[in-house]
């Protein structure tokens, strides 16, 4: 028998370097699992962030429609009387409305769009003014509740 020299590896201690074709499928099938459950959960996260830019829009308008009031016998009907650019939230991931305006109140309305469409618990954000200070949250097809606590902070 002959003695293996130094840095020449025997037969027992040769064995291959690197990953098998299996194993490589099992972590694949593993980052799949996960990336299927991490996915739409980040996806609802990402539309939950996004609702604040619905809210941030009707609140500016809230004030606008209380600086305008203070000088108008009604309250503005239209958003461009209210000197907004677009009928756009700041981050454009809303569309705003007016939908009913008088001297004692108005509504309004905030419809998601593009990917925030597919918030349906809480698409169309709405916030209705009554009186002199009666504010009334609602949203998704409650039009007077927030059963959703879309308007949570």
């Amino acid at each position: 028998m002959s003695i293996a020299q130094a840095g020449e590896p025997s037969a027992f201690c040769r064995h291959q370097r690197g990953w098998t074709l299996t194993e490589l499928m099992v972590v694949l099938a593993l980052m799949g699992v996960l990336a299927g459950l991490a996915v739409p959960t980040y996806q609802q996260q990402q539309r939950q962030a996004r609702r604040g830019d619905g809210q941030a829009a009707l609140v500016q308008l809230q004030v606008d429609q209380a600086r305008w009031r203070a000088s108008h016998d009604s309250h503005a009907d239209t958003l461009s009387a209210l000197e907004w650019p677009s009928d756009r939230s700041g981050q454009g991931h809303y569309q705003i409305s007016l939908t009913e305006v008088s001297a004692d109140g108005y509504s309004a309305m905030a419809t998601a769009l593009a990917g925030q469409a597919l918030d349906h618990d809480c698409s169309p954000l709405r916030l209705t003014w009554q009186g002199s200070a009666s504010a009334v949250w609602g949203a998704g097809v409650h039009l007077a509740t927030d059963p959703h606590r879309c308007w949570r902070k």
